[in-house]
């Protein structure tokens, strides 16, 4: 049967109509796919920035950390056992001299906190003593981190005591106790500069490829 007039003008809106409604809607998906890609090379461009700006101030780390790996070089990590042993073997030397007898110190060791830059080897220390005895002891361990020549050697501490409570003997006003974590800090493998400056270069160029990538997907 023929179609009338009337119906194929009918005919040809709709086709026209969805003809028009197939390309909005994929001319809207290009528009949102065109916006992700620019939000993406900002974010690149940002970050691309940030990187040259690493590379800019390199130089002056490098300095820094050969001068640190030079003059103060981190204990080196054997075990977790033999590091407790040093560490409290400090301690106990540190009381000695501090005037605070060994029966008044109480340790227990702690887990071993690993990172990227240095394993934490812990203990957990109450001490207790006249108040001079106590604020000795405590300034004996920190002074450990300083440089002493001592017998022709340099000795390097890396000690810590990121928690510490005092509170005075209920019974005793004038002893002094305290609770504190004595921690120190070892080395784990050092990669050379020469590694961390190959490792940045590269992380650039990539990126800088990538972002190229980027604007030319944003532009089209």
């Amino acid at each position: 049967m023929a179609l009338q007039k009337s119906e194929k003008n009918l005919m040809a809106i709709l086709g026209i109509a969805l003809f028009a409604v197939v390309n909005f809607v994929g001319y809207s998906s290009l528009e949102e796919k065109k916006i992700e890609k620019r939000q993406d090379k900002d974010k690149l461009e940002l970050e691309l920035a940030q990187y040259k700006g690493l590379e800019k101030t390199r130089p002056n780390w490098e300095k820094r950390r050969k001068f640190l790996l030079n003059q103060c070089p981190q204990p080196a990590f054997v075990s977790e056992e033999a590091a407790a042993v040093e560490i409290e073997a400090h301690l106990k030397a540190c009381a000695l001299g501090a005037g605070v007898s060994e029966t008044s110190l109480v340790i227990k060791p702690t887990e071993m906190i690993a990172t990227a830059n240095y394993n934490q080897i812990a203990l957990n220390v109450n001490a207790s003593g006249s108040a001079m005895s106590i604020m000795k002891l405590v300034s004996l361990i920190q002074a450990a981190n300083h440089s002493n020549i001592q017998n022709g050697t340099i000795k390097h501490g890396y000690y810590a005591i990121p928690n510490i409570q005092f509170e005075a003997d209920r019974k005793d006003p004038t002893i002094l106790k305290c609770a504190f974590i004595l921690a120190r800090w070892y080395s784990t493998e050092v990669n050379s500069g020469s590694t961390v400056s190959v490792s940045l270069s590269a992380a650039v160029g990539n990126l800088e490829n990538y972002l190229n990538n980027a604007k030319l997907t944003a532009a089209k």
